[in-house]
């Protein structure tokens, strides 16, 4: 899987401690089919052993083994202030 990201996303991730951990997020409701959904967060995994890591530039940046990527992982720094994240993007 190749990852992608840009200068200004690299730079949030250096701030954070150079790690990023992309995984999913399932929510199951009740009457409905359940909704999956990416989720960068900045630091380590616990279980290292369900991510595989891919080193950027200095970043290490951990995807859940369980994301089977198409061709491409998209990340991209969105948000101001305080309320800056990246999100995560398959195509």
């Amino acid at each position: 899987m190749k990852v992608e990201l840009d200068t200004e996303s690299k730079q949030w991730i250096k701030s954070k401690g150079n790690q990023l951990t992309v995984k999913t997020l399932e929510v199951k409701t009740c009457c409905a089919p359940g909704v999956q959904e990416l989720v960068a967060v900045p630091g380590k995994p616990k279980a290292l052993n369900q991510f595989n890591e891919v080193i950027i530039d200095n970043l290490s940046i951990y995807v859940q083994k369980s994301i089977r990527g198409k061709e491409k992982l998209i990340l991209k720094l969105s948000g101001f202030g305080f309320f800056k994240s990246i999100s995560a993007k398959l195509l």
